[in-house]
């Protein structure tokens, strides 16, 4: 009191007890005859139960043999109970043994064996988890500091063994907070598999271990593989645990995994097909009691999913590798259909399948299935790819866009595509005249926005003035693309090609192409998002069920780096096979590209707004011209 005078410390009665003679502080009971070690910290070991047989008997002596270098007169202590390990000798608990039993404990949960706590140590944590119990110490230079222990609450005992692991992890790091926060500790775990997984990035993990993860990040923790059989202290009180779930509310967070899935039809039905598909009931057994440490051990059709055994999880009937379904034989051939629905490539239906649902031979499954789709093989490409050109990449979505027209089954369509997302629009034209292009791209306008920019070619809907009336207004900027040059469109051309695959596909197996655009939308592309994500920052809800968290809106910050990347990579792969053609000056002479071939001499009058392009005159007419439509030539241009 003479001192909370002298500093001037103000008081809180009713925070304080005044004239007593224990107080708990940090695992340690400051009385008025010295320190002593706090109850609480080895209620563990105190009320440790008696074995019932040899193999408990075995466990409990593991667990004070990996202390006997502290206990004094150690072999004496344990003689009595180590006559009822011998062969020849039948088990029978007698009162010496109960005596030997209970002096262990009290040698092992006080001085000299277990410590008081020494800021200036390392610390290091061994957790375990049975498949009723946790159990869980605090070690300094190998001496214990702390024990606990605990039951598994009806919930948790039905968590995969990979979860229980963590969650023994978990249990130890909260137990013994006080110790361990804000310094490096290492933890010992007897599951390798818990090694691994909590190295890798956490959204590939499923919801419930990430709900643990996320609880240790507070903590700065190395943790190390140690086989089970030297895990003595840990695992001994994970299986004799104290019949209390102390802390379980605290992790009642982590409890309960809920698959929020919006297409609850398909989730019903996938879970009747789990529960009755043999081989997912075996996984689903596997993985709730635990993986075998060797390879060999697996049931044979179970080694396909050796490999990948720290992902998997079981929850309330469904199997899941991370967010990704598991699906049961008797639903795969629906589900591929499913992914190649609106028939796109090979690559494009493994990124489909990536993210949304696994069987062990799900990629060989696609590329058959693929090979297999008449429309896809009655539709594939026989001609080279169109010569690539290079545009500005934007930095906003619907910010550049293109246009085009073109005609399928004896009628025009109009295709208007996004250059950052790749979203496309078809739309059926009832006439090719301005007014009717202008209702159109008013209405896709008013629902994504005014682009900074549209290209288009040189057709005469485009260059009208009721056009450049409509661009003006509605304050875009319209850039037409070299004449007789589609490749300058090329966004827009190859927009043209997909809408008319599409719609032939369509037409051919008789499939709904508003179905088909739904799903191509949110078709992930190579090393870019989906359209959907790209445009609307979100997945748009279509047939394959997916949970709640990934219909969760989220700006793409990646996708102008993505797309220089992957435009780049295709210009390096071009450019191997071309040349650069030498820039043109006013006045040469050059021979102008027709359906004949270069048959018309012409002379440059200079460059044009579009890139790479040239005006030059022909005669009495000028004309505008892409570069590679104009062959340099030595003669002398002589007008007509």
């Amino acid at each position: 009191m003479d001192r909370i005078r002298a500093v001037n410390l103000r008081l809180n009665p009713e925070k304080c007890r005044f004239r007593v003679t224990e107080v708990a502080y940090v695992g340690h009971l400051l009385t008025d005859q010295g320190v002593k070690p706090d109850p609480a910290k080895t209620a563990a070991v105190r009320l440790f139960p008696p074995p019932e047989d040899k193999n408990g008997l075995l466990r409990f002596l593991g667990m004070t043999n990996y202390l006997a270098k502290y206990v004094p007169d150690y072999s004496e202590a344990t003689a009595p109970l180590r006559e009822l390990l011998r062969q020849d000798v039948d088990w029978c608990w007698l009162e010496l043994h109960t005596a030997a039993f209970t002096k262990l404990k009290e040698l092992i949960a006080g001085p000299p064996v277990l410590r008081y706590f020494d800021v200036h140590q390392p610390v290091v944590l061994s957790a375990d988890a049975s498949q009723h119990g946790l159990g869980a110490v605090c070690l300094q230079n190998g001496r214990p500091v702390a024990f606990a222990s605990r039951a598994l609450t009806e919930t948790e005992s039905r968590y995969a063994q990979i979860e229980k692991e963590l969650l023994a992890l978990v249990y130890a790091c909260t137990k013994f907070h006080h110790y361990i926060y804000g310094r490096a500790v290492t933890v010992e775990t007897d599951h390798q598999p818990l090694v691994t997984i909590l190295k890798k990035p956490l959204h590939t993990a499923s919801a419930r271990l990430q709900r643990m993860m996320l609880c240790l990040q507070r903590y700065n923790l190395d943790v190390i593989y140690k086989r089970g059989r030297e895990l003595y202290v840990a695992d001994a009180l994970s299986r004799a645990h104290l019949p209390s779930t102390d802390q379980a509310e605290d992790m009642e967070e982590y409890e309960v995994m809920v698959v929020d899935v919006l297409s609850s039809h398909r989730v019903e039905e996938l879970k009747r097909e789990t529960l009755a598909d043999p081989l997912c009931r075996r996984l689903a057994e596997v993985v709730s009691a635990g993986w075998p440490d060797a390879f060999r051990e697996v049931p044979r059709d179970l080694r396909p999913f050796y490999a990948m055994r720290e992902e998997l999880t079981s929850d309330s009937g469904l199997l899941l590798r991370g967010r990704r379904f598991i699906i049961p034989h008797s639903l795969q051939h629906y589900y591929m259909q499913q992914l190649h629905q609106g028939h796109p490539g090979l690559e494009a239906t493994k990124r489909r399948a990536r993210e949304t649902m696994f069987w062990p031979t799900i990629y060989t499954d696609i590329e058959r299935e693929v090979s297999r789709c008449a429309p896809c093989n009655a539709l594939k490409p026989h001609q080279p790819k169109e010569p690539l050109q290079l545009h500005d990449i934007p930095d906003l979505p619907w910010s550049l866009t293109a246009a085009d027209v073109f005609e399928w089954e004896g009628k025009e369509h109009l295709v208007l595509v996004d250059s950052y997302s790749g979203w496309f629009e078809i739309d059926r034209l009832s006439g090719t005249t301005s007014a009717t292009l202008v209702a159109k791209f008013k209405r896709h306008f008013a629902t994504h926005g005014v682009p900074q920019q549209l290209m288009t070619d040189n057709a005469a809907y485009f260059t009208s003035r009721e056009f450049r009336e409509f661009a003006r207004k509605w304050d875009f900027c319209h850039v037409t693309s070299s004449p007789l040059y589609p490749q300058s469109n090329g966004l827009a051309e190859r927009a043209v090609r997909s809408a008319k695959h599409l719609l032939e596909k369509c037409a051919r197996d008789r499939t709904d192409i508003d179905a088909a655009l739904l799903s191509l939308r949110n078709m992930p592309r190579d090393g870019l998002p989906s359209p959907a994500q790209c445009l609307l920052s979100r997945r748009t809800r279509a047939f394959i069920p997916m949970t709640k968290a990934m219909y969760s809106p989220e700006v793409e910050t990646r996708v102008q780096m993505a797309l220089t990347q992957v435009r780049q990579s295709g210009k390096a792969y071009y450019d191997k096979s071309a040349r650069p053609l030498a820039p043109l000056r006013a006045g040469q002479t050059v021979r102008m590209q027709t359906k004949r071939g270069h048959d018309r001499l012409a002379t440059v009058l200079g460059t044009a707004p579009q890139p790479n392009s040239y005006q030059v005159q022909a005669g009495d007419a000028t004309y505008v011209r892409n570069r590679r439509h104009l062959l340099q030539t030595p003669e002398t241009y002589v007008p007509d």
